[in-house]
């Protein structure tokens, strides 16, 4: 009888362990109303951002009011190297890191260089996140918001 205990007192901590999920993993849709971005403005936004560990995976289809479509994709680790970016004209390269549990900061290249950098915060009920874009528009520093909720 002690063993059937223990048996089950160690598969309910392993199912606690599977089941915990970073709060960032998930599908998010971009909340236009909530948003202030420059044009052209998509017509949606929607992403998969995987977490495990050291490593993430981003998925992102963006539609614009014209037709055109971006179908992103990034596989990268929290550790501010470069790692390959396809399906967007805007950047080929992107670089992450992961100050604390509800924080993600990158950076993005083209080229070789930065044109973008951006921090994510994950709201405290984990429902939504907020992003800050910092970018060059004509030659100038310009800072944009997206937020995103969580599906």
């Amino acid at each position: 009888m002690r063993l059937t205990w223990l048996a089950a007192a160690i598969f309910s901590m392993a199912l606690g362990v599977i089941a915990t999920e970073d709060p960032f993993t998930g599908n998010w849709r971009l909340n236009l109303a909530k948003s202030s971005l420059p044009p052209p403005l998509p017509r949606s936004q929607t992403g998969r951002i995987e977490v495990q560990g050291e490593s993430i995976q981003i998925r992102e289809d963006v539609l614009y009011e014209d037709g055109k479509t971006l179908h992103i994709a990034v596989d990268a680790k929290f550790d501010g190297e470069f790692y390959p970016v396809t399906g967007t004209p805007f950047a080929d390269s992107a670089a992450y890191r992961r100050p604390d549990s509800r924080t993600i900061t990158g950076m993005a290249k083209k080229d070789g260089q930065v044109v973008s950098e951006e921090t994510v915060v994950l709201a405290p009920d984990g429902r939504s996140m907020t992003v800050t874009y910092t970018s060059k528009r004509e030659g100038k520093p310009a800072t944009s918001v997206g937020v995103f909720d969580k599906e």
